[in-house]
């Protein structure tokens, strides 16, 4: 779809909203909160004025060696192409500045959206301004809100880690010593930090006995070099936290190998299969939310239908409902949680 014939469906739609036509109009302002719905089909949006066909995507992501970043892209090019739509990927390798100027590059050339896969908006604002000017919506994934993001899709990953940082607590008895590792760069992990720090700041007994933050690039290598050398010389640790599931099979060799895995637990977050193994197995990586990521890239695509569509969105923040994996709720092998029905807190297992 050229921009032309975009903006002609918003203006026709604007049009229609002035004479009494547009749809729900007398529908309450949402707020920026979780909706269970959001992992189903309603969101709550407006729908889009028309088909949306032939729309040209430009996506970028800054690291697409991570599995979750990966499969985000892959459920959002299938769900695209769906559509008919083209999609035209960019791995910044861990690159930020690449990233930018890739998406400076897509707008230059005149796609129709853009759309950003947990690079941190907050890191990309120049871009946003950039596709502001030129007419062209900027929906991001896993990115962060601020000013200038069309759409964000997500889950609120403060409150994920509330959760998983209180449950730590909570099996220490309140009491114990604990190991953080997180890569401190996305904003998705900015917030686990902040929701682990505010847990901890109510929780006096524990103590942070080293707050690591891993190299990215290279974080598989780092954690395991890092808790090793760690566990070597500090045998009275209790539990391990970390940033996201792909540090996980790095720290429980690192536990294992030091005789700890009877002793040390370790939490983390996300939601790919090789950390379900690990629980299933029995490991010292016993529980995450697992975000809803087969779900997600759909979520986008039907976003920027009812944007480009010329329908409206309730928030530009869109929540999705994370699932809580645990050795009681783990799937099994090559299957999927019950997104729609699944537990989150430990109280419903």
């Amino acid at each position: 779809m050229k921009r032309t014939i975009r903006m002609t469906a918003v203006a026709v739609a604007a049009t229609l909203s002035l004479v009494g036509c547009s749809m729900d109009s007398d529908e309450p302002a949402s707020t920026n909160t979780p909706d269970s719905s959001e992992n189903g089909g309603d969101s709550g949006a407006e729908e889009a004025t028309g088909p949306v066909e032939d729309l040209e995507i430009g996506f970028v992501a800054v690291n697409l060696n991570s599995p979750s970043i990966n499969g985000i892209k892959d459920q959002f090019v299938e769900a695209a192409e769906e559509k008919g739509w083209s999609v035209e990927v960019f791995d910044g390798q861990g690159d930020q500045a690449a990233t930018n100027n890739a998406a400076s590059d897509f707008i230059s050339r005149g796609v129709d959206v853009i759309v950003n896969n947990s690079s941190p908006n907050a890191q990309m604002t120049g871009v946003m301004e950039e596709a502001e000017s030129a007419g062209i919506p900027f929906v991001s994934i896993y990115g962060g809100f601020v000013e200038g993001v069309d759409a964000e899709i997500g889950t609120n990953e403060f409150i994920n880690s509330s959760l998983v940082t209180a449950e730590m607590v909570n099996r220490l008895n309140g009491e114990g010593r604990v190991v953080k590792l997180n890569w401190t760069v996305l904003q998705a992990l900015r917030d686990r930090d902040a929701g682990f720090e505010a847990v901890i700041s109510e929780s006096p007994d524990i103590e942070v006995v080293r707050e690591i933050e891993v190299k990215v690039p290279g974080q598989v290598d780092d954690t395991y070099a890092q808790l090793t050398n760690l566990l070597q010389s500090d045998k009275d640790i209790d539990a391990i936290w970390l940033g996201w599931d792909e540090l996980a099979p790095p720290a429980v060799r690192a536990i294992e190998e030091a005789g700890l895995e009877d002793k040390v637990f370790a939490m983390g977050f996300d939601g790919n299969a090789f950390a379900w193994d690990l629980i299933r197995e029995g490991s010292p990586y016993v529980m995450e939310p697992a975000n809803p990521f087969p779900l997600m890239g759909g979520k986008a695509v039907e976003t920027i239908e009812t944007i480009v569509g010329g329908g409206e969105l309730p928030s530009k923040v869109i929540y999705m409902k994370p699932c809580l994996v645990n050795e009681q709720t783990v799937p099994a092998e090559g299957e999927e949680p019950d997104w729609e029905n699944c537990a989150y807190f430990p109280g419903e297992i």
